[in-house]
């Protein structure tokens, strides 16, 4: 076929009940991916407020939507501020502090919270979206819940003693994510010990199904019932989010195709010439479409 069509590959995860999803039809390309079910289908429990006892005192948690498919429990006493742009490399999901979020220091034309610059007592968890030449983040979809303990320091600087900054990196359907946690060394040990509850207590807002639509996604069923080989024609689900005035590629059926090392789907009218409408020739085992009596293959 025409060499300017974009085919989006996504790698099989390891681990149990891999299930295979698909991005719907609301951007220029369908994007692939295997969600680890093992570790997605934690059911969100009540949003009420809960305790979490252990050997060290633990502040009373409360449940927040992120508005992408996750939730997360932060402190009830801790102050809130929600999605936005913090800078041009930099969305934010969420910040959440021991103090008043403008009581907060910010790095000077960056925005985004300045850990060199904490007052006394001060803890801070985000979590952001960071891009620059290209968006940062593992590279595969993580498992949850996450382990704090893997945290590493965010920037290769120096902090005064006694402040920290830490990021836990996670990939939530095909989206790079990373937890921050900014802290003073003085600050209540129970706010401090709060920053691993936070990350621990990050999943979806409801079950992710094996099959049928959530967030956008289309899931297609496990990976061990699609065959190398497979090549599969798949209309949009019902559910399907396209955002109008829609695109001609945006509402075609698309290909599902399983090769040995790789998972591909791309729509059926390519986006350099939607006068192509592609085909598959089972017998020749190629893909061919036709304009102005030239075929592509």
């Amino acid at each position: 076929m025409d060499s300017s069509r974009r085919c989006d590959s996504a790698r099989s995860k390891s681990g149990r009940n891999n299930a295979v999803l698909v991005r719907l039809a609301s951007m220029h390309r369908l994007l692939l991916s295997a969600c680890l079910l093992a570790s997605c289908t934690t059911a969100l429990p009540p949003p009420s407020v809960t305790a979490t006892p252990t050997a060290t005192a633990r502040v009373s948690l409360r449940s927040v939507g992120l508005g992408n498919g996750l939730v997360v429990d932060v402190p009830v006493a801790w102050s809130l501020a929600g999605a936005g742009i913090v800078n041009r490399a930099t969305q934010r999901a969420l910040l959440a502090a021991n103090v008043e979020i403008a009581a907060l220091p910010t790095l000077p034309g960056n925005g985004d919270v300045d850990a060199h610059a904490l007052a006394s007592g001060q803890v801070t968890v985000e979590l952001e979206s960071f891009c620059r030449m290209a968006c940062m983040g593992p590279a595969d979809e993580s498992r949850l819940p996450l382990d704090w303990s893997a945290a590493a320091q965010l920037y290769d600087r120096a902090l005064p003693a006694g402040r920290h900054e830490l990021a836990l990196g996670f990939r939530w359907f095909d989206t790079p994510l990373y937890v921050v946690a900014r802290w003073v060394d003085d600050a209540p040990a129970s706010d401090i010990a709060a920053i691993a509850d936070i990350a621990r207590s990050i999943r979806p807002e409801r079950p992710v199904p094996t099959t049928g639509e959530f967030n956008g996604w289309a899931g297609l069923g496990p990976l061990a019932h699609i065959p190398v080989g497979t090549v599969r024609f798949t209309p949009l689900p019902a559910g399907a989010v396209v955002q109008q005035p829609y695109r001609v590629w945006d509402v075609v059926p698309f290909f599902l195709v399983r090769g040995k090392q790789n998972l591909y789907a791309f729509v059926s009218r390519p986006l350099h010439d939607q006068r192509c409408e592609i085909g598959y020739d089972a017998t020749a085992d190629r893909f061919r479409c036709s304009v102005d009596a030239r075929t592509f293959e």
